[in-house]
C-alpha cells in the first residue's frame, strides 16, 4: 500500500465544541481530510453530520472551501452521518464521488424509547444527491480512493472480535417488507498509511473499533497504528466491554486515540486513563496534523 506524504484533518461536525469556542456542535461527525501526495494536495470529505449548516460555518471559520473537494465518503446510513449531505453536495456544485457501503440507503429505526427513524434524512437520498451532481460508488469491499487511502469495506461476523458481534440490539430495518434486526453490518471506515503507520477512521463504529483496526491491518499487511480517530459507539458500553476495548487497542499498538460522539463519557475516561497525554478528545474545529 502506498504511503501518503502528510496529512490534516478537520472537525467539521462533532458533539462537543470545545471549551471557549466560536465553533458549532452538532450530533454527528464530518471530518475534512487534506493530503499530500507527491507535490498535490487532495481533499475529501468523511461524513456529513445531522446537519449542514455547522458544517458550513465551521469550514468558513477555518478558511477552508469546500469546492475543493474532490470525494465524499460516506460511514454508514445513519442520520447524524448522512443528514448534511445535501446540503454540502449544493455548496460542492459540481460532480463528485460518493463512497458508501450498498446498504446505506435502507430503512432503519431504533424501538428504545419508541418509534424513532434513525436512517437517512430523505426518502430517496440517492436520487436527491445525483441531481446535485453525487455519482454514488457503492461496494462492500475495501476500495483504494487515493494512492495510500482505502475504505475498510464491510467487516464480516468472522472478521469481528467475539466480544464486537452483535448478538441483539433495538435497531432494526426494513428487508422486503419485513422487520428485521439490524446487524449494522453498512459501517465501511478508512484506512490511511502514513509515515508514522496506520491512521484508522470510524463514525460510530458499530462494527467495533477494535475489529475494524484489525481489518485495517489485515488490508494492508501493516501492523503500527499511529492513530484511530472517531466515535467508538462505547456510549452504552458496560465497564467488560470498555475496559476489553481500551486494553486491546493498547495490544494492537495504537499509538494515539482520537474519539468523542458516541464514545461516551465513561469510555473517553478510560481511554484518558490508560494512553495519557496521547488521548485526544475531538471537538468541533479542531485540526489533527498528522
Amino acid at each position: 500500500m502506498n504511503r501518503i506524504g502528510g496529512m490534516k484533518i478537520y472537525v467539521l461536525a462533532e458533539d462537543f465544541a470545545g471549551y471557549s469556542s466560536r465553533f458549532w456542535a452538532q450530533h454527528g461527525i464530518s471530518f475534512l481530510f487534506e493530503i499530500k501526495i507527491g507535490s498535490r494536495i487532495h481533499k475529501f470529505l468523511f461524513d456529513t453530520g445531522t446537519h449542514a449548516e455547522p458544517i458550513l460555518f465551521n469550514a468558513k471559520l477555518l478558511n477552508l472551501n469546500l469546492q475543493e473537494i474532490e470525494y465524499v465518503v460516506i460511514s454508514h446510513s445513519h442520520y447524524d452521518h448522512t443528514g448534511g449531505l445535501l446540503g454540502i453536495m449544493k455548496e460542492i456544485n459540481k460532480k463528485i464521488l460518493v463512497f458508501a457501503h450498498p446498504d446505506i440507503f435502507k430503512v432503519s429505526f431504533a424501538t428504545s424509547h419508541g418509534f424513532s427513524y434513525i436512517g437517512p434524512p430523505v426518502s430517496d437520498l440517492k436520487k436527491e444527491a445525483e441531481n446535485l451532481g453525487a455519482l454514488w460508488v457503492l461496494s462492500r469491499d475495501p476500495i483504494e480512493i487515493l494512492p495510500g487511502v482505502k475504505t475498510l469495506g464491510e467487516i464480516f461476523s468472522d472478521e469481528k472480535v467475539e466480544y464486537e458481534k452483535i448478538t441483539r440490539n433495538d435497531v432494526f430495518k426494513l428487508e422486503s417488507g419485513d422487520v428485521v434486526q439490524d446487524p449494522l453490518n453498512d459501517e465501511i471506515g478508512l484506512v490511511i498509511n502514513t509515515q508514522k503507520g496506520l491512521v484508522v477512521i470510524g463514525g460510530c463504529s458499530h462494527p467495533g473499533i477494535v475489529s475494524m483496526v484489525r481489518k485495517a491491518i489485515k488490508i494492508t499487511g501493516i501492523n503500527r497504528i499511529h492513530a484511530v480517530i472517531g466515535g467508538f459507539h462505547l456510549v452504552n458500553a458496560d465497564s467488560e466491554r470498555i475496559e476489553r476495548t481500551v486494553n486491546d487497542l493498547r495490544e494492537l499498538g495504537a499509538e494515539n486515540i482520537y474519539t468523542g460522539h458516541c464514545t461516551g463519557l465513561r469510555a473517553e475516561c478510560e481511554f484518558s486513563k490508560r494512553f495519557g497525554e496521547k488521548f485526544h478528545k475531538l471537538h468541533a474545529g479542531m485540526l489533527i496534523e498528522l
